[in-house]
């Protein structure tokens, strides 16, 4: 019965070890605005995240069903440290009343983060934010939220 017992408390020691082992999983999931809320035209994206990789931010981009285009936003999500992150974004054109799009947030590594500022530059220079037809290498979808623009 000792030897069954010291087995027993054993395993489980080591079960919890090998718990604590394994790496926790990268997340980034939006908690405002919710699933089909009606929204403004400017509105802010509330979220959570957890182990970002290293040098990784998360931007929020915004997908337009209608053109097929993907839209990231001006700048990353501010963090803080317990990992909440806010952003705004931008849903369509002042009189875009109905506008269905999706709220995407995206964890960019360097190479991503380059590419937004490269399209977000050149847009203001041209004054042209025609989006992007998909989105950069290192920019992988963590969620996603379709609103519609009241």
């Amino acid at each position: 019965m000792k030897g069954q017992m010291k087995f027993i408390t054993l395993f489980c020691l080591g079960a919890l070890a090998l718990a604590s082992c394994i790496p926790a999983e990268t997340t980034a999931a939006i908690v405002k605005p919710t699933e089909d809320a009606k929204v403004d035209q400017f509105l802010t994206v509330d979220g959570e995240s957890q182990l970002l990789p290293d040098g990784s931010v998360i931007w929020v981009v915004v997908f337009l069903p209608r053109t097929g285009m993907y839209y990231p936003q001006n700048d990353p999500a501010a963090m803080q440290a317990n990992g909440e992150w806010t952003a705004v974004a931008y849903i369509g054109q002042e009189n875009e009343s109905g506008l269905a799009a999706d709220v995407i947030a995206v964890v960019a590594d360097k190479s991503a983060q380059n590419a937004f500022r490269s399209y977000l530059s050149e847009a203001r220079d041209k004054q042209n934010y025609s989006g992007m037809a998909s989105l950069p290498s290192g920019a992988v979808i963590y969620d996603r939220v379709r609103v519609v623009r009241k």
